[in-house]
């Protein structure tokens, strides 16, 4: 038998299915339940929708939230994208293909603004490929593409359901609702964030914060809501493309993004004497106070100052930036409830990953789900574990160590600014479903016999180093800094 080849049994479908012009494969005979209607619980749902599994998810949220700012999202996550015709055509639509700008603080362009890397001349192919890999999505657009292929596919997407606890009952997972409603299925995917009650089963207890020291201040509004703003203005006349600034300074780091469609901005402040923050979308402050909060704002760039002011006093998001140590475990004991994105790895903006890993471990676990089929689910999760562990551990240090690099005050260090984002063909080159594929049998087999297995989806030649967030946390406060990418092959070509 070929080695990227795993079917136990063959199911011949009686009839092809095509709903939108997506194919999708003979029935698996699973049910899963997905609590979470993020990016990673939507396209976990609309994956395993594709892979042949009944699906369905549930939704804290009374309704559908367009509250939050941009993401990054790398073409790795959207290596599946060409299953998806009208999810393409959306995607082309609301994506915000910007350069990025590194900016000193008063808004002088400390260098002229450049493609990220994946879009630049003579780098390898991406995993995305031949669509153009556009880099920012609005969170909000992000969410509602997603959600508007759930539409099309009819998969069922319920609001207003709090997940307060889960359970394993007779070879079935349980999503227990604060009513009391016991949701049952072969497998039950908590994608419900980094405060997750899933801990409590799959690791015996909740997960604890570790506070980094830092709260980030996130908003973005359509342009038509921007009531005065000149700068801004300025901006899109003279520039052709969407333009994503970050600006670097001690302690510090802002990023701002102008698209024709919408404005952000993020700001990264140190938060030691400030206790209001938390991790939630409904912690938000004024404008005024966070003005307040900018050293030495008098001088801060204009038009950062200006895009601030547009914002109404709920619209300014202030996130407390907690992270968890990497988890030995995602899934319960008996496999039947698995954690994806956030809920298995929180990462920090600095990453510039956190959406991708969240949307590769959708496309990830609907892939083994399909290979390990019905009978063998709780296998089938402990080798999307084992495929994926590995790779987002290292992105969650990388941006430890970006932010702790851009916080230097080196008169240097704005214009290394490419070399402290270390990327690189094996982080946006990988494609998920292809290594779910090319690897599920190694990796069973490893699970079963102990036979050797070696992750190929980390730089080459890497070694993995093990790593706290109290010790990275702690360097950082020291100032010492190092470049990552030094270890293993983190080339372009």
């Amino acid at each position: 038998m070929a080695a990227n080849v795993i079917p136990k049994e063959t199911v011949i479908p009686k009839e092809t299915v095509i709903i939108d012009n997506v194919l999708r494969y003979p029935p698996s005979g699973l049910k899963i339940v997905i609590v979470g209607s993020g990016p990673a619980g939507l396209l976990a749902a609309i994956e395993c929708w594709r892979k042949g599994h009944d699906v369905e998810v549930l939704e804290k949220s009374p309704t559908f939230s367009s509250i939050g700012d941009i993401v990054g999202i790398g073409p790795s996550a959207w290596s599946t994208l060409h299953n998806y015709p009208s999810m393409a055509k959306e995607y082309v639509e609301v994506g915000i293909d910007a350069l990025m700008t590194p900016c000193h603080l008063d808004g002088r362009y400390a260098m002229e603004p450049f493609e990220f890397e994946y879009n630049r001349e003579g780098v390898a192919e991406h995993a995305a490929y031949p669509f153009r890999a556009v880099g920012i999505n609005g969170r909000a657009d992000l969410t509602r593409i997603l959600l508007n292929q759930c539409e099309r596919l009819a998969i069922s997407v319920t609001y207003g359901v709090s997940i307060v606890d889960y359970a394993e009952e007779d070879g079935f997972g349980v999503a227990i609702s604060d009513d009391g409603k016991r949701y049952q299925a072969d497998l039950i995917v908590a994608a419900d964030g980094i405060a997750s009650k899933s801990c409590k089963l799959i690791l015996g207890e909740p997960v604890r914060p570790v506070g980094t020291g830092y709260t980030v201040y996130r908003a973005a509004m359509t342009l038509a809501e921007v009531r005065d703003s000149p700068l801004v203005k300025q901006n899109l006349a003279t520039c052709e493309r969407p333009e994503a600034r970050l600006y670097i300074g001690q302690n510090r780091h802002i990023v701002v993004v102008i698209d024709k469609r919408l404005v952000s901005f993020a700001i990264t402040l140190p938060n030691e004497t400030r206790g209001v923050a938390q991790e939630s979308w409904s912690s938000t402050i004024s404008a005024e106070e966070l003005l307040g909060m900018i050293p030495d704002v008098e001088h801060l760039d204009p038009l950062v100052v200006e895009l601030i002011n547009n914002f109404p006093n709920d619209r300014i998001v202030a996130w407390k930036l907690c992270m968890r140590n990497p988890q030995s475990k995602w899934s319960s004991e008996g496999g039947h409830v698995v954690q994806v994105g956030d809920s298995a790895h929180s990462f920090i903006p600095t990453s510039a990953n956190g959406a991708t890993m969240a949307l590769e471990d959708a496309i990830s676990l609907a892939e083994c789900l399909r290979l390990g089929g019905k009978k063998d689910v709780a296998l089938a999760v402990k080798v999307h574990q084992l495929l994926r562990h590995q790779r987002t551990t290292l992105i969650q240090r990388v941006g430890l160590l970006n932010r702790a690099a851009w916080h230097q005050n080196r008169a240097d260090n704005i214009l290394g600014v490419r070399k402290l984002m270390p990327q690189g063909k094996w982080m946006w080159g990988h494609k998920p479903e292809r290594y779910v594929i090319e690897n599920f049998r190694k990796a069973r087999e490893h699970i079963e016999t102990g036979a050797p297995f070696e992750n190929t989806n980390l730089p080459p030649g890497h070694k993995l180093e093990p790593w706290t967030l109290e010790e990275e946390v702690e360097k950082e406060k020291l100032g010492q800094v190092f470049d990552l990418s030094t270890n293993g092959d983190w080339g372009v070509c």
